[in-house]
């Protein structure tokens, strides 16, 4: 009878102790930004990983495992889709419900190339933050620097001016003031071959250049034409913001830019609605896709009756591919909202164009993700890791061998919360 006793005994301490344990919770992880999703095939914005479970607390990623952790927490299970970070547009100018147009098509986090500074700081305090969103991240330049009538004073935004060497330093000095994150600056050389407005001189470019890097910030240059992409890497530019299509890329030019580090960003989906206007009817045949309205009024804007020669299209994307084969970083971004564009839509063309521009499928993926993040130091955005924002994006399992499962994500997450 003592060992019957002594085995029931032993029974409910079992008992007790199973009834006890953690025991993951089937909640609805649209009203919860803490949680375990998995099993998944993670690209964390630079390659595949081995772990299958990401763990998100409070809205950031606190851990990545091989086995499902039993943790007190939803869990969000899949079936081997790929979970990747939310993507990064690097070059956007956004105004009214720009953001909240991104964040619906997986961009959680955008680079404005010039805007009105106010729009930044209003919102910059959501970046370190992880409550309940429904817009993208903006990081920004605020005012361009440029020249008296020069591009960008066009917009109606009253855009200060730089009109001597001089006033560099205090011309950054204000942008800095005023909430930019970098520098942006738009150069044209005095002879080039397609002029873009009025434009700083070259003394005025290094000087800007210059002061940036005293201040310890990023330098930028807007540029249109090959001769001034020289000019640019030249005077020390990070980054160039836009390719170019007078001409392929010179093994000058390329072996500057892998030299000196200088990123680029080659915009294809403005230049091929630029210069060609197919990419975009092709794809959303190809996808069958209905965009919303303000979507599709963007891509129906045009540059006009402007004609340029069938071989423009091909200097640009054989740029971009003698870029990549040097090893110069490539970073994916729109420009959006100018003609032929929209919001989020027109990140996944330049995906797209950058896959026939040559660039593999996991660099395609890092030039919207870490890649971004790397060149402008974004503390939380663009990676699948301990720390980071769970800004997230889970796609079908194709998307480990082809793009077009971007184009109809299962699920997005931004700090966390269910889209």
């Amino acid at each position: 009878m003592k060992k019957i006793l002594l085995l029931l005994a032993a029974v409910v301490a079992v008992m007790v102790i199973v009834l006890n344990l953690p025991t993951p919770k089937t909640a609805d992880v649209a009203n919860d930004n803490s949680f375990v999703i998995g099993p998944v095939n993670i690209f964390d914005g630079e390659k595949w990983r081995d772990e299958k479970f990401v763990v998100v607390h409070d809205g950031w990623i606190t851990e990545l495992a091989l086995s499902r952790p039993q943790l007190d927490l939803p869990y969000r299970e899949t079936q081997g889709q790929v979970l990747m970070p939310g993507l990064i547009d690097a070059h956007v100018h956004v105004w009214g419900d720009a953001l909240e147009q991104s964040l619906n098509f997986g961009v959680t986090t955008v680079i404005d190339m010039f805007g009105d500074p106010s729009f930044l700081q209003q919102h910059k305090a959501a970046r370190a933050k992880t409550q309940q969103a429904e817009h993208a991240d903006i990081f920004g330049a605020g005012y361009l620097v440029t020249a008296p009538k020069g591009h960008g004073t066009q917009y109606g935004i009253p855009v200060p001016t730089l009109s001597e060497p001089s006033e560099a330093p205090e011309a950054v000095a204000k942008r800095l003031d005023s909430g930019s994150d970098f520098i942006k600056i738009v150069y044209t050389r005095a002879d080039a071959v397609y002029r873009h407005a009025p434009s700083i001189s070259y003394a005025e470019l290094e000087a800007t250049i210059t002061a940036a890097h005293k201040a310890q910030q990023l330098a930028v240059v807007h540029v249109a034409d090959h001769a001034s992409a020289v000019d640019a890497v030249k005077a020390g530019a990070d980054g160039l913001v836009h390719s170019f299509f007078d001409r392929p890329a010179s093994d000058e030019l390329v072996q500057l830019m892998r030299s000196n580090g200088t990123f680029m960003i080659p915009t294809m989906a403005l230049y091929e609605g630029m210069l060609r206007g197919e990419i975009n009817d092709e794809l959303l045949t190809a996808e069958n896709l209905k965009l919303p309205a303000s979507a599709e009024a963007s891509l129906n804007q045009s540059f006009g009756n402007t004609t340029f020669p069938a071989h423009f299209y091909e200097n640009l994307r054989l740029t971009t591919e003698r870029l990549y084969q040097a090893g110069v970083p490539i970073l994916a971004g729109s420009d959006a909202p100018n003609p032929s564009t929209a919001h989020g839509w027109s990140l996944l063309v330049e995906l797209e164009l950058l896959k026939r521009a040559g660039l593999p499928l996991e660099s395609v993926l890092h030039a919207a993700t870490a890649a971004p993040a790397q060149a402008f130091a974004l503390p939380h955005q663009g990676r699948i890791a301990e720390g980071m924002k769970a800004d997230l994006l889970l796609v079908d399992t194709s998307a480990t061998t082809n793009l077009p499962a971007l184009f109809h994500p299962l699920a997005i997450w931004k700090n966390g919360f269910a889209l």
